[in-house]
């Protein structure tokens, strides 16, 4: 599956092959590319619109990122 990461900061955006969706493999794209100051981010997803948002320590939107295949 492909995954497309959108960051607010820097107005980010990148995509990345993976073949298994979990929040250790979404982190580690993020920390990877994302140039993020805090490491305690977490995630939310929706099945039905395969997309999913991004958010940090202070429950605030940080990105975004959707799913196709």
């Amino acid at each position: 599956m492909i995954v497309k990461f959108n960051l607010v900061k820097d107005q980010r955006a990148w995509t990345a092959n993976i073949h298994q969706l979990n929040s250790d493999v979404l982190k580690r794209h993020i920390l990877i590319n994302g140039n993020v100051d805090n490491l305690d981010i977490s995630f939310s997803y929706c099945e039905k619109t395969a997309a999913g948002n991004i958010t940090n320590s202070s429950n605030k939107v940080i990105g975004n990122f959707y799913i196709s295949y």
